[in-house]
């Protein structure tokens, strides 16, 4: 696999840490953005272990901070040819008690960041001929109680996933997104509060649930979203994967 510059949004932590830790692994260099400091400590993470990774800070819902990033990752590594669209958060409530601030906010993450992040990016990918955009969803997109703002940004990210797919094609990029399941990140410690348990009552509730018998890692969604940002995967666009220990869909 050639080296590439790969760009992980929501990188400072769970499935965009375990991400971009992966892409640096196969030798990609990574550019870790976050809205968190926390994205220094996995930069500094990779660059221990033998990989190439700069940390940017920027809020992706932000045009001028997407321009600002992208020109810092593309000056510090060269043009992004991997996006990972992975930034994301959960402000869940019953939809007519749903702030309409909570509705904004992550429609504004979820969707309007991935946008400006591919408008940011995709003209080096065209002029180069080739590009990968994976796109982070949830098993969630299908239906989910209570978070009618997250459920429809991600049910959104997979509708653009396949309309972006079609107008991109052409160039030799491809759009795909990853759907997981129950994961433990930080977003598992929210949904364990709103439960009313704690994080181990709530993983071993959820395990319950799932065929395999288990509750997934970052690293289990990592394994797609290399699948679909490998150099031979140029015959699957426009697809959405689950990875959530059973059939979902």
């Amino acid at each position: 696999m050639s080296s590439r510059v790969a760009l992980v949004t929501g990188a400072g932590s769970g499935i965009g840490a375990g991400t971009a830790q992966s892409l640096a692994a196969l030798g990609h260099r990574v550019a870790v953005v976050d809205r968190s400091d926390r994205a220094h400590a996995v930069a500094e993470q990779i660059n221990t272990s033998g990989g190439t990774a700069v940390a940017v800070l920027a809020d992706i819902s932000e045009p001028d901070a997407v321009t600002r990033a992208v020109a810092e990752v593309t000056a510090a590594l060269g043009p992004v040819e991997i996006l990972v669209n992975n930034a994301g958060f959960a402000r869940d409530n019953p939809v007519l008690d749903m702030p309409l601030a909570d509705w904004d906010a992550v429609m504004a993450t979820h969707l309007r960041g991935a946008f400006l992040m591919l408008k940011a990016v995709g003209p080096a990918m065209r002029d180069a001929g080739w590009g990968r955009v994976v796109n982070i969803s949830s098993i969630s997109a299908l239906v989910d109680d209570e978070r009618a703002n997250y459920v429809a940004a991600k049910a959104g990210l997979e509708g653009f996933t396949r309309a972006t797919a079609l107008d991109l094609a052409p160039f030799g990029i491809t759009v795909n997104a990853v759907g997981p399941g129950v994961v433990q990140t930080e977003m598992t410690k929210v949904s364990a509060a709103r439960a009313g348990r704690t994080l181990d009552e709530h993983l071993e509730v959820q395990r319950r649930s799932i065929p395999v018998g288990r509750t997934g890692t970052p690293h289990d969604i990592a394994r797609a979203v290399l699948f679909f940002a490998a150099e031979d995967a140029d015959y699957v666009t426009g697809q959405v994967i689950y990875v959530s220990g059973g059939p979902h869909g």
